[in-house]
């Protein structure tokens, strides 16, 4: 899809690249989770030891302080502000709560008390939702003494604003990096890709080799291939030009030879074979052709007038042929070579007189969408549709009796591959009134 490009459907889709970046951020978030949790518990442990020994410690003072003490520095101890983080003595009245704490806090630090004093210790708070501090009871003289924890002394002070800023930043970097890292695989895996698609679509492609050495190594066996395949391709070529080049000298033997021949009727039926076996190789060399890529298809081609000459080529010939031209396509150019049109022409001619009925109608139109139709159309039987796609491929006979009248079955397949080389589409559809219209859409470029 091509998101597109680096967000595009393509990059952030079901992707490698997406599948990557969210492995990064579970691996990062899973371990940022566990590392803070283990310093928050650390830390929570570590306040609640210091708490327990700052209390514990107070106590012990306090018990070996009060009961010598007289009335007056008794009211002096317990009016003492001693501030939100300290602890403040309180005697044993009706303000002391009656509840007993519920918070997970109050609980182990009424065990670990219990410990470290050796002696039952109480606790007392208001309740949920008050924010109070935690009364902790102890006797000291046979008398009964609280102290109050302030709630800042309840947790560990949080972290500083500043390290969360400075953890984002580093959380930032980190996925900077990934991102990169991520990039530097994927790219090279994209070009891979589109390569190889290339080269599926018949446009072999090169890719030059880069990213992780797995990758690398990928895209050097990818060349190789394309190399391979092109040595493959271009010996099959060799071979079949080759081999219908080479029947062309023994069909003018042969045609001499006829001539010489004083019985009219073997020497017309055997004319008849070498036109056939001559019409055979002219198709396979019509194909091979239309196999190599053409550097005429950069240039536009006035498509009008190079059709009305080749129309006007088959009427010298005494061939049955009209044709039509729209005014709107009268100057409309596509990118074809001239050659390629004339064989085009000459194959799907060949074949409407050979298989179908005259006339020929040749006809040009501008079609939708900024195309140009070309169509050939014949008053024959036409092509049954379910066997108009094989037609197209190449060496297909859809009639057994066509073999034997100097066809190979690749008049159709070199029409098409003409076609498909400039850009257009081929339909095989049915002539009004009977008959095979070719009909042939070529993108219109610029004259």
């Amino acid at each position: 899809m091509s998101g597109s490009r680096l967000f595009r459907a393509g990059f952030f889709s079901d992707s490698l690249a997406l599948r990557t970046v969210l492995l990064v951020i579970a691996v990062v978030a899973v371990a940022e989770i566990t590392t803070f949790s283990l310093i928050f518990q650390n830390r929570g442990a570590m306040h609640r030891h210091q708490t327990v020994h700052y209390i514990a410690g107070q106590v012990r003072l306090l018990q070996s302080i009060l009961p010598g003490l007289d009335a007056e520095s008794r009211r002096r101890l317990e009016s003492a502000e001693p501030g939100e983080q300290w602890l403040q003595l309180r005697p044993d009245d009706e303000q002391v709560p009656a509840r007993d704490p519920e918070f997970g806090f109050a609980r182990e630090l009424a065990e670990d008390l219990q410990q470290a004093l050796g002696e039952p210790v109480s606790l007392r708070h208001p309740g949920r939702g008050v924010r109070s501090g935690l009364w902790i009871g102890f006797d000291a003289g046979g008398e009964r003494w609280w102290l109050i924890l302030p709630p800042p002394r309840f947790k560990p002070q949080d972290l500083p604003p500043d390290l969360w800023l400075k953890l984002a930043i580093a959380l930032a970097v980190l996925m900077l990096i990934a991102g990169l890292f991520v990039r530097g695989i994927v790219r090279p895996l994209r070009r891979l890709g589109e390569a190889v698609s290339a080269t599926g679509e018949g446009s072999a492609r090169r890719v030059t080799p880069s990213g992780p050495q797995e990758v690398h190594r990928l895209a050097e066996r990818h060349n190789t291939m394309l190399a391979q395949l092109a040595q493959a391709e271009a010996d099959r070529r060799e071979m079949l030009a080759g081999l219908t080049h080479d029947l062309r000298a023994p069909l003018a033997r042969l045609r001499v030879r006829l001539a010489l021949l004083e019985n009219d009727a073997e020497r017309g039926g055997l004319e008849r074979d070498a036109e056939d076996m001559e019409r055979i190789v002219d198709q396979c060399l019509d194909f091979l052709r239309s196999e190599a890529p053409r550097a005429g298809h950069g240039e536009v081609l006035p498509l009008a007038d190079a059709v009305s000459d080749e129309v006007a080529r088959h009427r010298e010939l005494g061939r049955p042929v009209n044709i039509a031209v729209s005014e709107d396509a009268a100057a409309c150019g596509v990118s074809i070579d001239r050659g390629d049109l004339q064989r085009l022409l000459d194959n799907l001619i060949a074949n409407a007189l050979q298989y179908g009925a005259p006339p020929i109608d040749v006809a040009l139109s501008v079609a939708p969408a900024g195309r140009v139709l070309l169509s050939v159309r014949d008053r024959g039987p036409g092509i049954p549709a379910a066997a108009r796609e094989r037609a197209l491929e190449a060496f297909a006979q859809i009639d057994a009796a066509r073999a034997t009248r100097g066809s190979c079955g690749l008049g159709l397949a070199i029409v098409r591959r003409i076609v498909e080389g400039g850009g257009g589409t081929l339909e095989l559809a049915d002539a009004p009134g009977g008959g095979l219209d070719v009909r042939m859409a070529f993108p219109v470029r610029p004259a």
